[in-house]
């Protein structure tokens, strides 16, 4: 009977907590700009804390036989000055040839140039085409868009109309950038107040359960995002080298969309391989044939991208989350099916979550002694608030 009181009264917390959930859910609905603000200064307060640690716990001697070490405000306060060096040293450097890049893609020379190679690269497809039977000319459609079909003419007018929109999000995202580094500072400063007093709120029962949780999700977030950012900033960096190895003249800007891209997990560095190509097929090359050049260049990306996600992808992230690439990709579709780019920047990390927090329920639930789910790693010290 005490087994069967205690399933009775597992499902009823389950259920318990399952309408608690969708009660919280249907409520961020109305505050999901704020809700998705706070997740993101979360994710990168997970990302720095292990650096805030790190310079915590460097003792500079001793004073009056104490040891003297930074408090936790200045730990904060000298990352983000390095921080803000960092970024200052990378626009000064790079803030030349970006300019010069934009430039030209809004030079109406460089862009009639442009034009006039699809036209060329699109009518060789279309006699190509008109090999097998099918009678379409894609070409015409650039040279003179109004003969375009209305259904097509429709999406091009939603696509116009969502870049507006999305520039102008851009725009405000820039502005909104300073407060999740606000909200950032905030919480590494606070988390372990933060944490102590969630902790101090539990039974005595289910402290220890809850510490051992906190950890777990301190490593999945920290790792995921740590992992995510490196193999980022990795590709994005072997991406403008290879641009410019091959005579791409926007090889910075491309580089930076492949850093955002790859933010993406699995898929997304091979968006970032697409304008690539794409410009290796309209641009002068160090390559005598453009194909060529576009060939050469799909096969540097599909080199990065597959040592990417099958040497780095799994050391630096894949043993964070604990997922296999099959269920990542999985979530990630889900993700994105959900909520878009955002769901596909969260899928995994959250998922890996609640994978873990169903393994610590069912330990507590038959009793069973609670560790790491992978305790043979050796967790990240951090002080972050993981209620």
């Amino acid at each position: 009977m005490e087994k069967w009181t205690r399933l009775l009264v597992f499902l009823a917390t389950w259920l318990s907590m399952i309408a608690l959930i969708a009660v919280l859910v249907r409520l961020t609905f109305y505050i999901q700009h704020t809700v998705l603000l706070f997740a993101l200064s979360t994710l990168l307060a997970y990302a720095l804390d292990p650096v805030v640690e790190f310079l915590r716990r460097v003792k500079f001697g001793k004073y009056r036989g104490a040891d003297v070490a930074l408090s936790r405000s200045g730990s904060v306060a000298i990352v983000f000055i390095l921080l803000v060096a960092v970024v200052i040293f990378a626009v000064l450097a790079l803030s030349r040839p970006a300019i010069h890049q934009v430039r030209l893609i809004g030079d109406p020379r460089v862009q009639a140039q442009y034009r006039h190679e699809a036209v060329r690269l699109l009518g060789e497809g279309d006699r190509q085409l008109a090999l097998f039977g099918v009678h379409h000319s894609v070409s015409d459609y650039v040279k003179n868009p109004s003969t375009l079909p209305p259904s097509i003419r429709s999406v091009e007018s939603d696509v116009e109309r969502s870049t507006v929109v999305f520039l102008g999000a851009l725009a405000m995202s820039l502005g909104e950038t300073v407060i999740v580094l606000l909200i950032t500072v905030y919480l590494l400063i606070y988390s372990a107040e933060m944490k102590r007093k969630f902790n101090a709120l539990l039974p005595a029962s289910l402290l220890s359960h809850a510490e051992v949780w906190e950890e777990d999700v301190n490593r999945i977030l920290g790792g995921f995002v740590r992992g995510q950012l490196t193999i980022s900033i990795l590709l994005g960096f072997a991406a403008a080298v290879a641009c410019a190895a091959v005579g791409i003249r926007f090889w910075l800007l491309i580089g930076l969309f492949v850093v955002g891209a790859s933010l993406i997990p699995v898929f997304g560095p091979y968006i970032g391989a697409a304008p690539a190509v794409i410009l290796a097929l309209l641009t002068p090359t160090h390559f005598a044939s453009r194909l060529v050049a576009a060939v050469v260049l799909l096969l540097v990306f599909v080199t990065i991208n597959e040592a990417a996600s099958k040497v780095l992808y799994p050391r630096l992230v894949g043993r964070a989350i604990g997922l296999h690439e099959v269920l990542v990709l999985f979530v990630l579709f889900a993700g994105l099916e959900i909520d878009g780019v955002v769901g596909v920047l969260f899928a995994a990390p959250f998922t890996a979550i609640a994978l873990a927090t169903v393994v610590h329920l069912y330990r507590f639930w038959l009793n069973l002694p609670d560790s790491l789910i992978f305790s043979h790693e050796k967790p990240l010290p951090t002080e972050l608030n993981t209620s």
